[in-house]
């Protein structure tokens, strides 16, 4: 009688991650490759949207509007309080330029060693925003406020990350640029995402300090470098909300199509099992 052998598995049953290194890099590169391939076409189709300055300008002048209509119309006054010290305004600008992607680079590895389930789920979470976004970006261009003064409507921003006197340099290949895409503001809602991910999946207090701080440092340094308004920031976390739920019920119907059915009447069913 010949023994048949059993092919190792690749992942382990509990943490989900490949056994081996040559299959361990496989995976991780396969995962990561799809989402470095998405974040390229999304920002080509991102710097591909058509420039319209005065209707972006017109955008952000009505958001201001409204800020005012609400009595939250602050972010004139932090960032004039933060960029009165010049290290914090470089604190400020190195946090906006430079903590962005290496933040979800690392929370997007923690997960991917931790739980790929979760992994994959938040990933979805960010393709989803994607779409979102550049929705928003070819109907709906708006001028974030640094570059309102330039354009004839000085409210008191001060552009602190491309006005000069700074080492921080957030240059752009022209191919992705688009200095229209104020909102959503993905500055805040993927650091709020990737926030979200860390206190999900995690009891640790020290992580999930963390993860607050990180969206309370962001959120600062957001403002202090006039990249964005509060109403923006909302707007970034609310599109992140429905992409989870979105997310979440692909998921849901994802895992109900992959459960055992049985056909057949009740009593064929009861009498089977």
């Amino acid at each position: 009688m010949s023994v048949r052998r059993s092919q190792p598995a690749l992942f382990s049953p509990g943490g989900g991650l490949p056994r081996g290194g040559v299959a361990w890099a496989w995976a991780f590169s396969r995962d990561f490759g799809i989402v470095l391939s998405v974040f390229g076409l999304y920002f080509l189709l991102r710097g591909a949207a058509p420039d319209r300055l005065d209707f972006s300008v017109q955008v952000t002048r009505v958001l201001v509007a409204s800020e005012r209509g609400l009595g939250v119309f602050w972010e004139p006054a932090i960032q004039e309080w933060s960029i009165r010290s010049h290290a914090v305004k470089e604190f400020a600008n190195f946090v906006y330029a430079y903590l962005h992607f290496p933040v979800l680079a690392v929370v997007g590895a923690w997960l991917w060693t931790r739980d790929r389930q979760a992994f994959r789920f938040m990933r979805n979470v960010m393709f989803i925003s994607m779409l979102f976004g550049l929705v928003f970006y070819w109907a709906v261009p708006a001028a974030p406020p640094r570059l309102l003064a330039a354009n004839g409507y000085d409210l008191g921003f001060v552009d602190t990350v491309f006005g000069g006197d700074t080492s921080v340099s957030y240059a752009q290949p022209s191919l992705i640029l688009n200095e229209y895409a104020a909102i959503p503001s993905f500055h805040f809602g993927w650091i709020a995402m990737a926030s979200a991910a860390i206190w999900a999946n995690t009891r640790n207090l020290t992580l999930r300090t963390l993860a607050l701080g990180l969206t309370v440092v962001m959120t600062w340094a957001i403002v202090a470098s006039a990249n964005h308004l509060f109403i923006d920031m909302a707007l970034g976390g609310l599109v992140i909300l429905v992409s989870w739920r979105l997310a979440r019920k692909i998921e849901r119907r994802g895992d109900a199509l992959r459960e055992p059915r049985m056909f057949g009447a009740p009593d064929e069913v009861s009498a089977a099992a």
